[in-house]
């Protein structure tokens, strides 16, 4: 019944959110065949914030909503994926919840800003809380195709206490599905401080560069090998004691050459 007659009002997220031709006459039944548009539009906002509460945990647990549809009897979320049987049942949970969000947020309001004043402002908080017990009470019926047929086998596998069983993965990854990915390796930290060369900084200064480097290699340097004898054997250096005869010699041979002139 439901499979064509929808109208496409806007995408969220590469979703759909469509309208059954259904939705006006939903909404005159339930509205008691009168005029009333402020019951109608929160008629409207209590059953997709039901298929928003699904379509949110079918996206939490990685699975792909198709469409989220609205009509005139209740509402529909498509998707698709291999949820396990766990998963199924707390995303019939879903619709329920945010049902119950919705309820407590009214009941907030009204507490807090007092009691509505305006036709309209009373069908809304009529709506989100008369109309919002009686659909949460008629979706959890444990008869298929309502979300209790799911959601209290849910329950009493949480009772039996049933771990929640880990999906395998399954080829490549569609889009909507999550799969877990090794965490990257934190990035370096990049401080706003930016550092510049000096001139007196020998490795930017080629004329510093030369004399350090001079004065690096000063007491690195060997002194040049000395000159052989065709023998093979090395000349014996003379010691300091000889050294200095040969210089006092010298002296001697320079003082009596001095006298003889005089």
């Amino acid at each position: 019944m439901f499979e064509s007659g929808h109208l496409t009002v806007l995408r969220f997220r590469q979703v759909p959110l469509r309208l059954h031709w259904t939705l006006p006459v939903g909404m005159m039944v339930f509205g008691g065949l009168r005029f009333a548009p402020a019951f109608w539009a929160g008629f409207f906002l209590l059953v997709l914030v039901h298929e928003l509460g699904h379509a949110g945990l079918v996206r939490l647990f990685g699975h792909r909503v198709l469409s989220v549809d609205v009509t005139g009897f209740g509402g529909l979320c498509r998707w698709a994926g291999h949820a396990t049987p766990m998963e199924r049942g707390a995303i019939a949970w879903g619709g329920v919840l945010a049902q119950a969000v919705l309820l407590a947020g009214t009941l907030l309001f009204v507490l807090l800003a007092g009691a509505p004043r305006t036709l309209w402002a009373m069908e809304l908080v009529s709506v989100f809380t008369w109309t919002n017990l009686w659909i949460i009470g008629l979706n959890l019926l444990p008869i298929p195709p309502l979300d209790g047929a799911d959601a209290w086998r849910f329950v009493a596998a949480l009772g039996r206490g049933t771990p929640w069983p880990r999906r395998a993965k399954a080829g490549p990854r569609s889009r909507g599905q999550t799969d877990a990915r090794p965490s990257e390796p934190p990035k370096e930290r990049v401080d706003s401080v930016v550092w510049k060369p000096s001139r007196f900084d020998p490795r930017f200064n080629p004329r510093l560069t030369r004399v350090w480097a001079r004065f690096r290699d000063r007491g690195s340097r060997k002194p040049p090998p000395q000159e052989q004898p065709s023998g093979g054997t090395a000349a014996p250096s003379p010691s300091k004691a000889e050294l200095a005869d040969v210089l006092r010699r010298i002296g001697d041979e320079a003082a009596r050459a001095r006298r003889g002139q005089s």
